[in-house]
């Protein structure tokens, strides 16, 4: 209740209860007013954790994941812009000095900041790709150079610094030659030719054919090492692969330029493998049949072929038998007859028959 109404209950109350009247009136006093509003929370978005460099050829390569959120934990609105600054140092010998985070904000220099359609460019999925080029007059002597990021979020605030990458340019490996990319049962191989210089190993890169940046690569591998089997693959998609020979591995790598592109529509036409321990025995005008499963496991069923006497194996189950076993019934007395299995997978594709086994029906 107000203040006037308060007063009009007082006049009627005893002397004992006006006190702690009193105190309710004063706490009633602003009746009906606000508090100044809430500043809104401030634009800013949390500061990449994760940038990491690497050189390829004469392009270094920086990579992080896409800011989402702001400082305060809300929805990032998105990024208007992405400054790259770099700073360096000699590196005797071609390793790096310690740099103290404080000191590279102090000392980095702006390299590059994009926005708009060019920022838009960078950006696959939840990773942003930066590529510039080096000029290979400055690989020697060793310069140890050091990289952050800050974002600007749209209609907000630059964010703090991100993390130090660090990298020692210098000349890149050869690289591998004759990339061969073949679809397998058991996943994506890859071969390729070793470049004339040696080299420390290789790097597997692969991304998918609707993204335009690789990320980490796929695998690492020693110099002796010429193919790579990727079992990660999945059926039905579409992959882009390459290799780079590698010539150091920290504090950043330094590659070669990638061994070409391949593209791969890796789809299930591999027939599973046909079932073990085929039986049969026969009863009155029937074969009963068992195995074991198939090796395969995306066999989704088996089909059985008989061979009559005097006659060649046939389809004998038009669906696929789901089970391990199967009833032949409807057979002549006094006869034998032969039986195959082969397993058949979800893409439809049917594999090789087992070896045949022999019944005679009584």
């Amino acid at each position: 209740m107000c203040s006037k109404t308060l007063r009009r209950a007082a006049r009627a109350l005893p002397l004992a209860l006006l006190a702690p009247l009193a105190l309710v009136a004063l706490l009633a006093a602003g009746c009906g007013k606000k508090g100044d509003p809430m500043p809104p929370p401030r634009t800013i978005a949390q500061p990449v954790a994760d940038l990491a460099v690497r050189q390829r050829g004469l392009e270094v390569v920086l990579e992080f994941t896409h800011p989402k959120a702001t400082l305060s934990g809300l929805a990032l609105p998105g990024l208007a812009e992405v400054t790259v600054y770099e700073t360096s140092r000699p590196a005797p010998g071609g390793t790096p000095p310690a740099l103290d985070p404080r000191e590279l904000a102090l000392a980095a220099r702006p390299l590059v900041t994009l926005a708009g359609a060019e920022l838009a460019g960078t950006i696959s999925g939840d990773r942003l790709t930066v590529r510039f080029r080096l000029d290979a007059a400055t690989l020697e002597p060793p310069l140890a150079r050091y990289y952050a990021v800050r974002t600007l979020a749209r209609g907000g605030e630059l964010s703090p610094w991100s993390n130090v990458a660090t990298l020692v340019p210098r000349a890149a490996p050869e690289p591998p030659a004759n990339l061969q990319v073949t679809a397998r049962k058991a996943g994506v191989e890859l071969a390729w030719s070793a470049p004339a210089a040696a080299v420390e190993g290789y790097q597997v890169y692969r991304r998918e054919a609707t993204r335009t940046s690789y990320g980490a690569p796929l695998a690492q591998l020693d110099a002796a090492t010429l193919q790579y089997q990727d079992a990660t693959a999945a059926y039905g998609q579409r992959y882009i692969y390459t290799v780079c020979a590698l010539a150091v591995k920290t504090p950043a790598a330094v590659e070669s330029a990638p061994a070409g592109e391949r593209e791969i529509d890796y789809q299930d036409r591999f027939a599973p493998e046909p079932p073990p321990g085929l039986r049969a025995l026969g009863g009155p005008g029937e074969a009963r049949l068992i195995w074991e499963a198939s090796p395969d496991s995306d066999a989704a069923g088996y089909v059985v072929f008989r061979e009559d006497p005097g006659q060649e194996f046939r389809r004998v189950t038009p669906e696929p038998v789901a089970g391990l076993g199967h009833l032949d019934s409807g057979l002549g007395s006094g006869l034998v007859f032969r039986y195959r299995v082969a397993a058949i997978d979800r893409a439809g594709n049917l594999g090789e028959p087992s070896e045949p086994v022999s019944t005679r029906v009584p």
